[in-house]
């Protein structure tokens, strides 16, 4: 399904419309697109009604020429609108990565529309102005290494270790290479998490539950996800075996049933 947000075309898709069902909206990571979670609506529909979304510039969804336009600001007050013109509400939030830290905005925002909140290898941001700096440049390379060399891009991306798993990623290295450099650039330069405002302080103003989770093998968003966990007032963490960055690929079992959990008894 296509609407238009703020002269965006945005794609998303409920995937059923059970009104005995509540509703869970899910957000992809950076590179991805709603298909990424093709694995999971099959369990998910037993529960709640799957809705996802393809984010500004990614899969379906058109993006921007102008890079500002992928600014956290705008990037939440596009999913703001989509969600509380185009379904019901509140409802469950779920987001993956760049969709986490999404997610984590859009309930800081609009607390009234979300029921509850799950971010997967999530993180609040960048704290330290030197690090953020440095992460700022970091997306800016990368961002000129997508204009240049797309092809190229990809196959260093795909070779971080955090992205390292045992099962096959063919799927996503199709949606990677469906998608517009272009956008992709803008979207590192616009809403990277060196770019991204870091709301750390404001983490005890979130009223929903709260499921984070993470990969075991992941040790870098381990310790970020603690620190949610002790600043988010009604929180849990799962740690979830035999996953790292993708959990939702890497043991998408074990995310079905820790949603399930979640979401029935909220």
């Amino acid at each position: 399904m296509k609407v238009r947000v703020r002269d965006i075309p945005y794609s998303f898709e409920q995937h059923q419309d059970s009104p005995a069902l509540p509703s869970l909206v899910l957000l992809h990571g950076f590179l991805g697109s709603g298909q990424i979670f093709t694995g999971l609506i099959k369990e998910l529909k037993e529960f709640c009604n799957p809705i996802t979304i393809d984010l500004l510039g990614h899969g379906n969804t058109e993006g921007a020429e102008l890079h500002y336009r992928f600014s956290t600001k705008e990037q939440v007050t596009d999913l703001v609108k989509l969600i509380s013109e185009q379904l019901e509400t509140p409802l469950f939030l779920y987001g993956y990565s760049m969709g986490a830290r999404l997610a984590l905005h859009l309930a800081l925002r609009r607390s009234d529309l979300i029921r509850g909140l799950i971010l997967e290898s999530g993180t609040f941001g960048i704290e330290e102005e030197t690090e953020r700096q440095a992460r700022q440049a970091l997306d800016a390379s990368r961002a000129d290494q997508i204009f240049g060399n797309y092809n190229q891009f990809l196959k260093e991306w795909r070779e971080l270790p955090m992205f390292k798993s045992d099962k096959s990623i063919r799927e996503v290295n199709e949606i990677q290479q469906d998608q517009n450099p272009t956008w992709m650039a803008n979207s590192l330069l616009g809403f990277g998490t060196g770019t991204m405002p870091h709301v750390k302080n404001r983490l005890n103003e979130l009223i929903a539950p709260t499921l984070l989770i993470v990969g075991e093998k992941d040790t870098k968003f381990i310790r970020v996800n603690q620190t949610l966990k002790k600043e988010i007032p009604s929180s849990e963490l799962a740690i979830i075996k035999n996953a790292s960055h993708r959990v939702h690929l890497d043991n998408p079992e074990q995310i079905a049933k820790h949603l399930k959990n979640f979401i029935t008894s909220n």
